[in-house]
């Protein structure tokens, strides 16, 4: 008697479970809750899995930043001046001098990834300036070799510091000379600007080499991406409101902030520069596009091209997450496009490393210190 009634009570119990799921019973494929949420972190990259505490803080600063799209936004390059414009731009940064001497011919020598080091410590030893300057660097705390002895020798130096270090310095140092002169802005507001470029030229070549590139373009296409910020200021117009090429609202993104206040952008005036100083294409392109917001508007450009403007891009991203910037921080998206084209994954921060993060810190430190005197 009481088997019978305990087997009763067993189907019953078996019944009021299957009512409660809609009288269907469980699918044969379907993933416990925790499965899935295993299977999800199982997706991570092995090194993001293995240095969880490192990214999730990277993007709770992610989430503290506002990000602009400006994928629909009308961005002025020079195809939509007219001609008066065009003009007007060009006759103003003529007024800058082009860029010469030992060190922009170092910097172009030092492009070559096969060029002699001897041959570039030959034509360094030539100009005084350069010359104290690549001492003072590869003798500083950051640099000092780990016998104490002081380098005296400029071959030496250059070897000790590495093409790279030895390029973005130089290249650093020509333009110094036309961005102090002629900028009208203060030398604090100009130092802000040149460590953030640095800041961004670092992280792109680390970029390209993970990519097995020459990283000698993207150096100098990040070291030169924000020059028209210094020259911004020349095309400020009296009154704000007579000309508004965009709606100002409070979440207007700054690179149109600045089409309202001056009728250009430092991406525009940049380029123009470029242009003036008869500085490469390549370089002239990188430094008009690197806020190209749509991918749709690199796709006239090489896929070489593309994939230099959006590691220029990435890179300025990356800094201005790291708060290497010149100004508040803040965020320009990148389309998933084009970091799919470059083997990026979609979410950048994964592209940060401690490793990075310490070049970048190591070359800021090296020019505060012996820049801007």
């Amino acid at each position: 008697m009481y088997p019978l009634a305990l087997f009763a009570i067993f189907l019953a119990v078996l019944a009021l479970i299957w009512l409660s799921r809609g009288g269907k019973a469980p699918s044969k494929g379907a993933t416990p809750p925790t499965r899935k949420k295993a299977k999800k972190i199982a997706s991570l990259p092995p090194f993001v899995q293995a240095n969880k505490l490192y990214y999730q803080q990277l993007l709770l600063k992610r989430k503290e930043l506002p990000c602009y799209c400006l994928a629909t936004s009308a961005i002025k390059t020079t195809r939509n001046l007219n001609e008066t414009q065009k003009e007007f731009l060009y006759q103003e940064l003529k007024k800058v001098p082009l860029p010469s001497g030992a060190a922009m011919r170092l910097s172009e020598m030092l492009r070559d990834p096969f060029v002699d080091s001897k041959e570039v410590a030959a034509l360094a030893s030539s100009d005084p300036v350069v010359s104290a300057r690549l001492l003072a660097v590869v003798n500083s705390a950051y640099f000092r070799p780990a016998s104490g002895k002081k380098v005296n020798s400029i071959h030496r130096a250059i070897l000790l510091l590495g093409f790279n270090q030895v390029r973005n310095l130089l290249f650093q140092l020509v333009l110094e000379h036309a961005v102090n002169r002629y900028s009208p802005l203060s030398k604090e507001e100009i130092r802000k600007i040149w460590l953030h470029s640095a800041a961004v030229s670092v992280a792109a070549g680390e970029l390209a080499k993970r990519q097995k590139e020459h990283p000698g373009l993207v150096l100098t296409a990040g070291l030169m991406h924000d020059i028209g910020k210094f020259f911004l200021p020349f095309f400020k117009l009296e009154d704000e409101g007579s000309f508004l090429a965009h709606e100002m609202e409070e979440d207007t993104p700054p690179l149109l902030r600045e089409e309202n206040q001056t009728g250009f952008n430092h991406a525009l005036i940049g380029g123009v520069l470029c242009y003036v100083w008869r500085l490469p294409k390549e370089i002239m392109q990188a430094v008009s596009y690197h806020h190209f917001g749509h991918f749709d508007r690199l796709k006239r450009l090489s896929l070489r091209m593309r994939r230099v403007i959006t590691t220029v891009a990435v890179a300025d991203y990356i800094c201005h997450l790291l708060r290497y910037a010149d100004e508040d921080p803040y965020l320009y998206e990148i389309p998933k496009e084009a970091l799919a084209e470059c083997g990026f994954p979609d979410q950048v921060e994964f592209l940060i490393t401690p490793e990075l993060e310490k070049e970048i810190e190591k070359m800021v430190a090296l020019l505060k210190e012996y820049s801007f005197q």
